[in-house]
C-alpha cells in the first residue's frame, strides 16, 4: 500500500468536481446505478478514479492498481452484507466494514460530514493574509500536475514572482500598508490565472502561479499581463506608490525533470529578472522551448492529409513534436501526417503535426512540427523511447 502522510488538496477540474458530487449523491443507490456514475466519473479521472474516491471518503491513498482492487473486494463485501442483511447497504457503510474489518487499513475511524471537513481541509490550504493557497497546496497541485502532464503529454508551466524592493517599501510605509499590498497583489494574481491554475503564496513576498497545460511562451504572456496589472495598480495609489513585481518562467518537461528541479528553474529565471533591473519577466534559460528534446534518429514518412508519402529522418524529438530532415518543402502552418518506425520493440508511431519551421539545409529540408494529436498507444511508446534517452 501507498499511503501519505498527509491530507492531499481537492486540485480538480470542474469537470471532476461535478463527476465526484455525483458520485457522492448516489452512495446509496444500488449498485447497478452506482456503477454508471462510476462509469461516467471515469471519463474524467481515468484510472485515478478508484483512489481518488476512496480518498475523498476514508483518506487512505493507494497507486491506482490497488486502489481498483480494493475497490472491487469492496464492492464484493457489500453484496456480502446486502445478503447478510436482507436489505440494501449505503456504500459508505459497507466501505468502512471493508477497511476496518477486511483490508485492516483503518483502526480508529472518525464520522464527520463531508461539507465540514471539506470547509476544514480548505482551512489548512489557505493563505490568511492574501486569500490564495498556500504552500503546502501548491506542493501537492504541483506534483499532481506533473503526474498529468506526463500522462497526456502536456507542458506544465511555472511562475515564480517577488515583490521588488519590499522591505524598503515596509520600511517606509509600515507592516500594515506592506500587508495591505501583499492581499492586493495575491488579489490581482487570483484574476489573472484560470480556474484550472493556481495562485499561490510561496512564502513572505513571494508568489507562485502555476499553469497546466500551456507552453512556455504562453505562460510568459500571463506573467506579462500580471506584472503590469500590478505596475498600474500601485501608480498613483494613495499610499504605497511604486511598487512593482520581478517573475521568472521554467516548463516542465523542458526545463526540468521534477517539481523540485522545476521550482529551481524558475527561481534562476526570477533571480535573472531582478539583476536585469526587476520589474521584467524572464524565462529560464532565455530558451522558448516548452519541452525536453532529445536527440533520436528514427526513420520514417510523412505526407500532407491524403498525400503521396516522402522518406524522414528524425533529428531529435520530444512529447510535443518533432524536427526531422526530408527531400520536400513544407508550407508553415500545414498539417503532416508522421509515421515513425522504431526498431525495438519494432512497431510504428503515428501522429498529426503542424509544420512550424521549414529551413533548407545541405541536402533538402530539415523541418519542425509541432504535435497536434496521437493516441494513447503511440503516446506512451514516444514516451517510453523518450524515457530510454535520459537514463
Amino acid at each position: 500500500m501507498t499511503e501519505r502522510g498527509r491530507a492531499q488538496p481537492t486540485a480538480w477540474s470542474p469537470g471532476q468536481a461535478a463527476s465526484l458530487e455525483n458520485l457522492f449523491s448516489n452512495l446509496d443507490t444500488p449498485e447497478e446505478e452506482f456503477a454508471q456514475a462510476l462509469s461516467a466519473a471515469e471519463l474524467e479521472f481515468g484510472e485515478d478514479l478508484c483512489g481518488e474516491l476512496i480518498y475523498q471518503l476514508v483518506h487512505l491513498r493507494f497507486e491506482p492498481g490497488e486502489a481498483r482492487e480494493h475497490w472491487d473486494l469492496l464492492l464484493a463485501h457489500r453484496r456480502e452484507m446486502e445478503e447478510a442483511l436482507s436489505k440494501r447497504v449505503d456504500l459508505r457503510v459497507a466501505l468502512v466494514s471493508y477497511f476496518v474489518e477486511v483490508a485492516q487499513k483503518l483502526e480508529n475511524p472518525t464520522v464527520i460530514e463531508m461539507k465540514l471537513l471539506e470547509q476544514t481541509r480548505a482551512l489548512a490550504y489557505r493563505d490568511e493574509l492574501t486569500g490564495l493557497r498556500n504552500f503546502r497546496f501548491f506542493r501537492d497541485f504541483l506534483d499532481r500536475e506533473l503526474i498529468r502532464g506526463d500522462r497526456f503529454g502536456e507542458p506544465v508551466s511555472l511562475i515564480m514572482t517577488d515583490v521588488d524592493d519590499f522591505k524598503v517599501y515596509n520600511d517606509r510605509f509600515g507592516h500594515e500598508v506592506g500587508n495591505r499590498a501583499l492581499a492586493t497583489i495575491g488579489e490581482i494574481l487570483g484574476d489573472t490565472v484560470r480556474g484550472l491554475d493556481l495562485a499561490a503564496r510561496f512564502g513572505g513576498e513571494e508568489f507562485v502561479l502555476v499553469i497546466p497545460s500551456t507552453p512556455k511562451l504562453g505562460a510568459r504572456e500571463v506573467a506579462e499581463r500580471a506584472r503590469k496589472l500590478i505596475e498600474d495598480g500601485f501608480t498613483g495609489s494613495d499610499e504605497g506608490e511604486g511598487l512593482t513585481v520581478s517573475m521568472g518562467v521554467a516548463t516542465y518537461p523542458a526545463d526540468a525533470a521534477d517539481d523540485e528541479e522545476l521550482i529551481r528553474s524558475a527561481d534562476r529565471a526570477l533571480y535573472l529578472a531582478k539583476s536585469q533591473g526587476k520589474n521584467q519577466v524572464q524565462l529560464y534559460d532565455r530558451s522558448q522551448r516548452s519541452y525536453r528534446r532529445f536527440t533520436l534518429e528514427l526513420a520514417g514518412w510523412h505526407s500532407m492529409p491524403a498525400g503521396a508519402d516522402h522518406a524522414l529522418q528524425t533529428v531529435n524529438v520530444s512529447t510535443g513534436g518533432l524536427k526531422f530532415r526530408t527531400d520536400v518543402e513544407l508550407a508553415i502552418g500545414s498539417l503532416v501526417d508522421v509515421r515513425l518506425e522504431v526498431p525495438n520493440p519494432r512497431r510504428t508511431i503515428d501522429l498529426v503535426g503542424r509544420a512550424v519551421q521549414c529551413e533548407q539545409a545541405e541536402s533538402g529540408w530539415q523541418v519542425a512540427i509541432q504535435l497536434i494529436d496521437m493516441n494513447t498507444r503511440d503516446r506512451r511508446l514516444l514516451g517510453a523511447l523518450l524515457h530510454e534517452q535520459q537514463e
